[in-house]
């Protein structure tokens, strides 16, 4: 595929028509950056495809998705790609760990279930309301502090990333330890 030579591209995937919900052929691109993606989409070599196939098809939209936690990790300057969404995840996940195991343990168990007799489906989307509240105030401020990590300058990006990766892998297991001690 024309597309696979793209730089940034990172992979596609085809989805067919889902009968009362999408009723055509969905194409999904996936680029490192914005602006690779653009550069894709903007290149003659794009455009001379489209106007081959033009006669098979009845009308092309496109629309650019990003990760669902990009409202939480503003880009460092403008116009700056945000960040890798697996680096996105995983400070996500080291902060939503805490926040669950914690709620659960301290009001879910004993207020929601025990004392006010809640179903759990009811308990776990309390829990889930609170922790998304939650994580809307420390995921920004975590992120301003692993700016360094999220969007790396210079071009020793590859240790940088390693080490980024060993203190949150470090924080999860430090974390699971104690948690599995004490909670």
């Amino acid at each position: 595929m024309a597309q696979a030579k793209a730089r940034g591209f990172q992979g596609y995937r085809f989805e067919p028509p889902i009968p009362g919900v999408q009723e055509d052929w969905l194409s999904i691109l996936r680029f490192d950056t914005e602006e690779h993606l653009k550069a894709w989409m903007d290149s003659p070599e794009r455009q001379a495809l489209l106007a081959d196939v033009a006669a098979f098809t009845v009308e092309v939209h496109t629309r650019i998705a990003r990760t669902g936690f990009d409202q939480w990790f503003p880009s460092s300057s403008e116009g700056a790609p945000p960040p890798s969404p697996w680096k996105m995840n995983m400070i996500v996940l080291v902060l939503l760990y805490p926040i669950v195991l914690l709620f659960g343990n301290f009001v879910v168990n004993p207020y929601l279930l025990a004392w006010a007799r809640l179903p759990f489906p009811v308990a776990l989307f309390i829990s889930n309301v609170v922790s998304i509240v939650i994580l809307n105030y420390l995921v920004p401020c975590t992120a301003t502090r692993f700016t360094w990590w999220l969007q790396p300058k210079g071009k020793d990006t590859g240790s940088i990333d390693i080490k980024g990766y060993l203190l949150l892998a470090a924080a999860c297991a430090v974390m699971v330890v104690i948690f599995t001690l004490y909670a």
